[in-house]
C-alpha cells in the first residue's frame, strides 16, 4: 500500500509558511517515506526515511507517523540551536 500526504505548515520560531507532499509505504512493521519541502516555491530539503514501529498496525498510524517527521523536518531547517 502506498500513500501520499500534503499541506503547509508554518514555523512557529520564524513565521515562514512551507508546503509540503509526501509519499509513504508500508514494508511489514515498517513505514518508509519520502517528502519534498518546499519555501516559497523553491525546494528546500527531500528528507525521507524509516519509521519502525514494530508493530502489526503501522498501517493505522503511519498517515500521523508520517505527517509529524515531515513538521519535524520543516522544523529543523529554521530551528538555531540554544535559541
Amino acid at each position: 500500500m502506498s500513500a501520499q500526504i500534503e499541506g503547509t505548515h508554518q514555523h512557529a520560531k520564524s513565521g515562514k509558511a512551507y508546503a509540503y507532499s509526501a509519499r509513504y509505504s508500508i514494508a511489514g512493521t515498517d513505514i518508509v517515506w519520502q517528502a519534498r519541502i518546499e519555501l516559497e516555491g523553491r525546494l528546500r530539503a527531500e528528507p525521507g526515511g524509516t519509521i519502525q514501529t514494530g508493530s502489526p498496525a503501522a498501517q493505522a498510524i503511519a498517515e500521523k507517523a508520517v505527517l509529524d517527521a515531515v513538521l519535524a523536518s520543516i522544523d529543523a531547517l529554521d530551528d538555531v540551536a540554544g535559541v
